[in-house]
């Protein structure tokens, strides 16, 4: 008689299945990468938050200070990018492949929480469902916040379930879930509610638990605390930013997804300006970024004082679109730059039917129903989903905060799958009803969940992309399709700044005219004026312009920078001096101004301090051209 085979070692089998989720995780996320540098034009043109963040980033490696003021965002995922700027380069391609293995671990830890919390088999699923998902795979290859808060969330749940399994080592999980909050401080909510778990898991000795737990979580987040209140003289734990989120989303012209204080401009910057100034104005005295924020969210409590019921129906809107199937874009419009990958085919939105969380999401909902017998063990999952999920109700909804619930709704859909066949009849049909309701109610374009997309900006975008990578003939095309739907200022701005590249001036001034006619008193239409001015030689006409602009927008380092350069080029040497230095304190990092600071100090005969200027340009960028070609002149 035979006998059977030995059974592997337990160890040594989840180890083979940790790495073979990982293994194709990553395949997949290079593939993506791949595709992406090749098509996508913001690959290598990052914009919006990617853009901050890269700047961020950039500034701590050249050991700059970017913002002389508390953080107005969680710290942790700038000091990432600056970490691996400083070991690979500011060389995005291989930063994303660094990105690539972090999502491709989080997979892998997914599978180790699916077989913790039910078995092997649900766990190896688990983890290549992830592996596949495609809104983890497009986040993965963002400059954005989520790839590392995944990773550090579903880190901690690991060492969270560790260390209930063998009652020890608490301060590990609370330490990957301080640094959790260092990337996005909404967790913070879960854990107070895990104060709550600690005392009801562990009654009269929940304090040898949760006291190490606590203070492991405090020791990431209080330097970050000291510095904000030794930069500002304000208590402020993370980041300044909820209040002014807070006004984001509870406004008369709030819609629940839009990212944008009313009556300020798009840009981020821009926008980060003017609820600067408008706060500023308001109070008639300069503010630090804490009483900023105050203010905004002394706006925001304002108006459900005085729309009580437009706010409430706000905010169930938003809780609606926390489970829509459809992705609220933030930063770009995902459904538009899907189509640079074969994400293209795996991410839609159908007037019935959103893919694929439209499907998960119900799924999920059957799968918590069919597994409610493990609840105790599942508790500190629904914890997170419904504590750290509802904390983003009260500002908006986009699908990258969204993100960090999925793997968990992923784990319930299989769990749900797998127990479909375990139970009886009745439970089927009450689970089945589940997903059918469900499946129907967040599939639906309820509360403009499947708005429209922006045509237009997301054609100026990409046009944007090209022309930043010097794509002339495609940022054409791509611009003048945007200006077929609208006449936004950004979009005139990179139609004139084409026409000019062209060597058709007169387009460009007849843009630049309509622009200025139509908004006078808008900063940016008045410096696309200035430049055309600038560059067809009126230059008495371009300080003129710049002078204005810098008035209207005291904050904004275009306006300074362009202005020196009008001063820069009547030989005003000192002068342009002053003005670019007044561009670098408000953005340190800003290349063009550190550049252009650097001829000034040129064309005075002072070599030595342009040397260096052009040098700390080519640190902070070594793509910039420009400075390349003055230090080999110089040498």
């Amino acid at each position: 008689m035979l006998k059977p085979p030995p059974a592997k070692p337990e160890g040594k089998s989840t180890v083979v299945d940790f790495f073979l989720v990982m293994g194709i995780a990553m395949v997949l996320r290079v593939i993506y990468l791949i595709q992406a540098q090749a098509n996508d034009p913001l690959f290598f043109a990052p914009q919006m938050d990617a853009l901050y963040h890269h700047q961020w980033a950039q500034a701590i490696v050249a050991r700059t200070e970017f913002i002389a003021d508390a953080y107005f965002r969680a710290p942790l995922y700038p000091f990432f990018l600056a970490l691996l700027y400083r070991i690979f380069g500011v060389n995005l391609f291989v930063v994303r492949l660094v990105q690539a293995l972090l999502g491709a671990v989080s997979c892998g830890f997914l599978f180790l929480i699916g077989k913790r919390l039910f078995n092997r088999r649900s766990g190896l699923a688990v983890g290549l469902l992830m592996a596949v998902y495609p809104l983890f795979i497009y986040f993965d290859g963002e400059l954005l916040i989520p790839v590392l808060l995944i990773f550090l969330v579903l880190a901690g749940f690991v060492a969270f379930y560790i260390s209930e399994r063998f009652d020890r080592h608490w301060y590990l999980p609370g330490f990957v879930f301080g640094l959790a909050a260092l990337a996005r401080p909404n967790i913070l909510t879960f854990l107070a509610a895990l104060f709550c778990w600690f005392l009801w898991r562990y009654r009269a000795g929940w304090w040898r638990r949760a006291v190490p737990f606590f203070l492991a979580v405090l020791l990431p987040i209080v330097p970050v605390t000291v510095r904000n209140y030794v930069k500002s003289g304000q208590l402020i734990l993370i980041a300044w930013q909820g209040g002014t989120n807070f006004y984001i989303g509870n406004n008369e012209f709030s819609d629940g997804t839009n990212a944008i204080v009313p009556g300020t401009r798009g840009s981020w910057w821009g926008g980060y300006n003017d609820v600067k100034v408008s706060a500023e104005r308001a109070l008639g005295r300069s503010l630090k970024g804490a009483e900023i924020d105050r203010y905004w969210m002394a706006q925001g409590l304002k108006f459900w004082q005085q729309n009580p019921g437009r706010a409430l129906l706000l905010t169930l809107k938003k809780i609606y679109l926390l489970f829509a199937g459809y992705e609220v874009s933030n930063n770009r419009d995902i459904y538009f730059f899907k189509r640079y990958s074969f994400l293209n085919f795996l991410i839609f939105a159908l007037p019935f039917f959103k893919f694929p969380f439209g499907l998960v999401l119900p799924l999920a909902l059957a799968g918590f129903y069919l597994s409610r017998n493990k609840w105790r063990s599942l508790l500190p999952v629904y914890l997170f989903i419904t504590v750290y999920g509802f904390s983003f109700v009260p500002f908006f909804i986009t699908a990258r905060y969204r993100l960090p619930l999925v793997p968990f709704y992923l784990l319930a859909a299989v769990a749900g799958i797998s127990q479909w066949w375990q139970v009886g009849a009745q439970e089927r049909v009450r689970a089945g009803l589940i997903f059918l309701v469900s499946l129907a109610v967040f599939n639906l374009d309820i509360a403009g969940a499947g708005r429209k997309a922006d045509r237009a900006q997301n054609h100026f975008t990409v046009a944007l992309g090209y022309y930043e990578n010097g794509k002339w003939e495609q940022a054409k095309r791509e611009i003048e399709q945007a200006l077929k739907i609208d006449s936004a200022t950004n979009i005139v701005g990179l139609a004139t700044t084409v026409y000019l590249a062209e060597g058709k001036s007169d387009e460009a001034r007849r843009l630049a005219g309509r622009l200025v006619q139509l908004y006078p008193d808008e900063p940016e239409a008045l410096g696309v004026a200035g430049n055309v001015y600038a560059q067809t030689g009126a230059l008495d006409s371009a300080e003129m312009m710049f002078r204005r602009v810098v008035v209207l927008d005291p904050y904004g380092v275009e306006g300074w920078n362009n202005l020196g350069n009008i001063v820069l080029v009547k030989h005003r040497f000192g002068e342009a001096k002053d003005l670019y230095r007044r561009a670098l304190s408000l953005n340190p990092v800003f290349t063009t101004a550190l550049f252009s600071l650097g001829l000034a100090y040129y064309y005075e005969g002072q070599v030595d301090s342009a040397h260096i200027l052009w040098q700390s340009v080519i640190t902070l960028d070594p793509k910039y051209e420009k400075a390349r070609q003055a230090l080999r002149q110089l040498r």
